[in-house]
């Protein structure tokens, strides 16, 4: 049932994504070859300066876009008079919640994908694959020469994913937990879920400065910090490595926590429009 509910989903979605994901690569390619073309001439700079602001109102509007559906999704399909046939399905009130969730982090990381490969498309022109093969064997060279290995590039680059995921679904749930909240008042329910949002963002940064400021003053991690020699440079990759399974692993936490409390509201506490 769960993936009926993220099929549901996801095809809603792909219905209003994939014309405008195709929109902004068709308009990168245009600007790949507007931006070398020579300008000297006034109906050329125009045609330049045209295609290059038609891709940043286009990447703008995608990335606003994508923000506001998953806000509208959440709300419209368990808050408004959706939520009355989507309650009345088998299934529990965390499978709604996280079948949306998935396919907003889903959604958000192929708008991402699509964001670099606006950036990928244009810059070919002024890079050559012979460039890009040279790069990436002065890197290897480089990673030889501090002897960091490959798995543990490989690692970075895993925990490096994970954690963005991990961290895009933090924020989502976040918005979710404060539109629950919203929903408890009879009126000004937009108003009341933007400040529980503010509200949330404040607890957290409240939370972090006292971790910051406890793990500070503890001995233990002070010796801890001591075996690290920061001045080689695999040393420093390792520890990278580290801080992003971290970030990943609490961002992972955060999510359970808002995820939680966001499902206790809707089934003990829901009041739909």
């Amino acid at each position: 049932m769960f993936g009926k509910l993220c099929k549901y989903e996801w095809r809603y979605m792909l219905r209003i994504f994939l014309p405008m994901w195709a929109l902004v690569l068709v308009l990168s390619v245009v600007n790949r070859f507007t931006l070398y073309i020579d300008s000297t001439s006034p109906l050329s700079g125009k045609i330049e300066t045209l295609a290059l602001l038609a891709l940043v109102f286009a990447c703008g509007a995608l990335g606003i876009v994508a923000i506001v559906m998953i806000v509208q999704r959440f709300y419209q399909g368990l808050m408004k008079d959706e939520g009355y046939l989507m309650f009345t399905l088998p299934v529990k009130s965390g499978m709604l919640i996280n079948a949306k969730g998935v396919t907003a982090v889903l959604l958000l990381a192929i708008t991402g994908i699509v964001g670099a490969l606006v950036f990928v498309i244009i810059s070919t022109r002024l890079v050559t694959w012979e460039d890009i093969h040279n790069t990436f064997e002065d890197l290897i060279r480089s990673l030889n020469r501090y002897q960091i290995s490959g798995f543990t590039v490989f690692m970075a680059v895993l925990w490096g994913v994970i954690a963005g995921l991990m961290g895009i679904a933090a924020q989502l749930y976040q918005i979710y937990l404060a539109i629950a909240i919203g929903q408890l008042g009879k009126k000004h329910r937009v108003a009341l879920a933007v400040i529980s949002y503010l509200g949330i963002n404040i607890v957290l940064s409240w939370l972090t400065s006292w971790a910051a400021y406890f793990m500070g003053r503890s001995e233990v991690l002070k010796d801890w910090f001591k075996t690290w020699d920061f001045n080689s440079l695999a040393e420093s990759f390792k520890f990278m490595v580290g801080v992003e399974a971290l970030s990943a692993v609490v961002a992972f936490l955060l999510t359970l926590v808002f995820f939680f409390i966001t499902r206790y509201i809707l089934e003990k506490h829901l009041n739909l429009e």
